[in-house]
């Protein structure tokens, strides 16, 4: 046999090489895609902390134009119905460069609700107004969409550690201590928030936090449960212990599956237009059973896609990334904005 041929026969592969090769890209790939996915995730983090820091600066725009924060939750005042209160976030709109939108917005009647309520779309002509999916109210993290995507939304105002707003019934005011207002329709209403309210300080109050969307598409952890618990005797302990008796697996049982996340322009409990500083960090959500979440008695908590932790909006315009083992004193003493109280670390 010829040199020339030897040659020609060794310049091949053999199996066993072959198979090292294949081993070894396999070996690389496995350790790369984790880093891809961590760096995409890294993206996500940073775009969903600067819709946040956008709808702050939304705030304090709205804040020095009328010396308050929106009225976020309650009846609405035109209407005097339950189920035609706007949301805070539409009162904003002008302020994220949506004027347009905001102008075709007919107060005199209800907002868009994608779910259902109100009979539908079709009838409701702030359909066009307020339909659309706006990207700086939604996290890139969060895929999954409730009713199509439309009007989705994924950041919440916070209502303060409390489990109730107001007893339409009694008319005893709900106390809250949150930055979320209350407007009554028939009790009595909560006085409006500015920032002479914040007693503790807008670096340790907070304002907005992330949320998971409702639905049967999301993990049970995050379908809001149905709670029976006291709303206007116990304390916040209590409440989270009552809610979190459930557990993660419970089956959605409130009735109002899936709403939470569905229709950013309605101010309803329901929809998730307001979060409580009750439930600690990715913990479970509850509405308070026999339709009291109608009252504002709802124990939703702040919840995120990002491992370990939620990302919430502080008074003075900072963005925090808050862990979920923070001690839930401070989380308390945060999610109030006259407390007088001094939290640890955050």
């Amino acid at each position: 046999m010829s040199l020339i041929n030897k040659a020609l026969r060794r310049s091949g592969f053999t199996l066993i090489e072959l198979l090292v090769v294949i081993a070894i890209i396999a070996v690389l790939v496995a350790l790369l895609l984790p880093a891809v996915q961590q760096a995409r995730e890294a993206a996500r983090r940073s775009q969903c902390k600067n819709n946040l820091k956008q709808i702050g600066i939304a705030m304090h725009n709205y804040h020095e134009a009328t010396n308050c924060f929106p009225i976020s939750v309650g009846w609405n005042q035109i209407t005097g119905d339950r189920q035609g209160a706007f949301s805070d976030k539409v009162f904003m709109l002008p302020y994220l460069d949506r004027g347009a939108q905001y102008n075709m917005v007919n107060v005199n009647v209800f907002p868009y609700s994608s779910t259902g309520w109100f009979g539908g779309p079709s009838p409701n002509n702030n359909a066009i107004p307020l339909s659309p999916r706006i990207p700086v109210f939604n996290c890139p993290s969060q895929t999954y969409l409730v009713a199509g995507g439309q009007s989705n939304f994924h950041y919440t105002i916070n209502v303060g550690t409390t489990g109730r707003l107001n007893n339409q019934t009694t008319g005893v005011d709900g106390m809250h201590n949150g930055v979320a207002c209350y407007v009554g329709g028939g009790g009595t209403s909560d006085p409006i928030v500015n920032f002479r309210d914040m007693i503790d300080g807008t670096s340790n109050t907070v304002t907005y936090a992330e949320f998971i969307v409702d639905g049967t598409g999301t993990p049970p952890k995050y379908q809001v449960k149905t709670w029976a618990g006291d709303a206007w005797t116990q304390s916040p302990a209590q409440l989270r212990t009552a809610c979190l008796a459930l557990g993660e697996t419970t089956a959605n049982n409130s009735g109002r599956n899936p709403e939470r996340g569905a229709s950013f322009s309605w101010s309803f409990q329901g929809t998730g237009s307001a979060y409580t500083h009750v439930m600690a960090p990715n913990d479970i959500s509850c509405h308070n059973g026999g339709g009291s979440d109608w009252l504002g008695c709802s124990l939703m908590a702040a919840q995120s896609m990002h491992s370990g932790g939620v990302q919430v909006l502080m008074a003075d315009g900072s963005v925090k990334f808050i862990a979920n083992a923070i001690d839930y004193r401070t989380w308390i003493a945060i999610g109030s904005r006259n407390g007088n109280e001094t939290p640890g670390d955050f």
